[in-house]
């Protein structure tokens, strides 16, 4: 397979790369790690406008055309800017999610995604932590609503829904029947919730990394028939391919930021004398800066293979987890080698490596950690053993 990025790929890159820099200085980012928001809503709208909402999503649907290759580069010039948007929960979760339901309704508001005039962010996650449909508990009762049509009451909490004040409407899971791995259903059933409906609380989640994460409480929140998206029941199977495309671009994001990592720690190598020369003319320093390059290559390799899996719609599950598994190493590698050729400077708030340092926290243990990805690929590995 072949994973160079060809001519337009290329041009794209240096396009998002103008885009991302200009819209997001590191004083900009500095600025939006303070407001509620957490992402300015003209870029969004600049974003719509130049298709990348609907980049990804076939032409003949209405979508810009495009690859998920085409994405990683547009997720790695996000990931050396720290872009704060939230195109992967909009555009690609919940998003891939309304595309796969198919309906009239469905696709309607995935064309308000793509114009940016509708943000719809998931809710999957819960208290536990975990992450797979597995790990949905909230549970989803059948009940019959005011109006007498037939409908679900919610009650309980989904923790880590990222740009939740700011969104339009939550996808949420939740559960509405046991699983059954035998016969693949999950169990799980997709539906949109306003933050703003009666029985929605939604609270703020102080992070390391400063993004937008809420705790939403639901209270007797009833949703009618008409606000679930796909089968009842069926819901993780809709969700599963959009976040395996996810997994995919933030690991691409993950190796953007340890490029711009890399040209920190050189730059900074190349500045700093001690004992009468460069630091980076020690053999402990280009080691350090060697890592960070080593490992930043190797997460754009597997990230562009299991891309290019996907788009070749092949089987990708043991890629796509060792594109993330890989990714995951490089998020805490990467700004821990920068931190030792800066050594304590790095550590201060008013240096730009702690921005890097946190953000990589996060994008490292999002959509699935170490843990999670090794079982995964080790299960495929044993099943492919006769």
């Amino acid at each position: 397979m072949d994973i160079n990025l060809d001519d337009e790929q290329l041009e794209l890159a240096k396009m998002a790369r103008a885009f991302f820099e200009a819209r997001f200085p590191i004083s900009r980012i500095r600025e939006l790690e303070d407001t509620g928001e957490g992402f300015p809503r003209a870029v969004w709208q600049e974003m719509a406008q130049l298709d990348w909402l609907s980049l990804g999503y076939p032409a003949e649907a209405g979508g810009a055309g495009g690859s998920l290759l085409d994405l990683t580069v547009l997720y790695q010039e996000m990931g050396r800017a720290l872009a704060p948007v939230p195109h992967l929960e909009s555009s690609v979760i919940a998003g891939g999610a309304l595309q796969a339901a198919g309906t009239p309704e469905a696709l309607e508001l995935l064309r308000q995604v793509w114009s940016g005039d509708a943000l719809i962010t998931p809710a999957l996650a819960e208290a536990d932590g975990d992450f797979g449909d597995e790990a949905v508990t909230l549970p989803a009762v059948a009940s019959t609503l005011s109006d007498g049509t037939g409908g679900f009451t919610l009650t309980g909490q989904k923790i880590m829904v990222a740009y939740a004040g700011s969104a339009s409407q939550l996808l949420v899971a939740a559960r509405t029947s046991p699983a059954e791995p035998e016969a693949g259903v999950s169990g799980v059933t997709l539906m949109l919730v306003a933050p703003d409906a009666d029985g929605v609380t939604l609270a703020s989640l102080p992070n390391v990394a400063s993004v937008p994460l809420y705790a939403v409480a639901f209270d007797q929140v009833t949703v009618p028939a008409a606000a679930v998206v796909g089968p009842v029941g069926g819901g993780w199977e809709l969700l599963a391919p959009a976040i395996e495309r996810a997994t995919v671009l933030r690991a691409a994001q993950i190796q953007g930021a340890a490029e711009r990592l890399l040209e920190y720690a050189v730059d900074y190598s190349t500045q700093r004398v001690q004992f009468g020369k460069p630091i980076g003319q020690y053999q402990a320093v280009q080691y350090l800066c060697s890592d960070i390059a080593i490992n930043s290559h190797l997460t754009a390799l597997y990230t562009r293979y299991a891309a290019g899996l996907i788009d070749a719609g092949q089987p990708a599950g043991r890629a796509v987890s060792q594109a993330k598994a890989q990714a995951n190493v490089t998020a805490r590698l990467a700004p821990a080698r920068a931190h030792e050729v800066h050594a304590g400077l790095a550590f201060m708030v008013d240096f730009d490596v702690q921005l890097f340092t946190r953000r990589c926290r996060h994008w490292e243990l999002d959509l699935g950690d170490d843990r999670y990805h090794r079982e995964r690929i080790a299960a495929e590995l044993a099943v492919a053993v006769p």
